[in-house]
């Protein structure tokens, strides 16, 4: 029993050894988020990147439709690489109007 108790607590030590080692070693990865939103601030897309990623084959999202609005474009755009802050970029719209002429005589 007691030569049991011994391999256990030499295989718990050895575990704990390894956890805290393991930490000295950890690489720590930097996300930062991309958001496509609406002028509402409705998030149309959000993902989280490394900083430094490559976003130059990120497939840009379609806006939603706005009722008696035209959608424009992204008031920016994407960035190539992801920078070391959050990104929002913000759908921009232009009112649609319909002018009626009218021909007198």
């Amino acid at each position: 029993m007691k030569k049991t108790i011994v391999i256990l607590m030499v295989l718990l030590s050895a575990t704990m050894f390894i956890l805290e080692v393991s930490k000295m070693h950890a690489n720590t990865i930097e996300l930062k988020a991309l958001e496509f939103v609406t002028p509402d601030q409705d998030v149309v897309y959000r993902d989280y990147f490394e900083v430094g990623a490559d976003l130059s084959s990120l497939e840009i999202p379609d806006a939603p439709e706005k009722d008696g609005y035209v959608f424009v474009g992204w008031a920016v755009e994407t960035p190539d690489v992801m920078p070391d802050h959050h990104v929002r970029i913000i759908a921009q719209y232009m009112q649609s109007q319909v002018v009626v002429y009218e021909k007198i005589g």
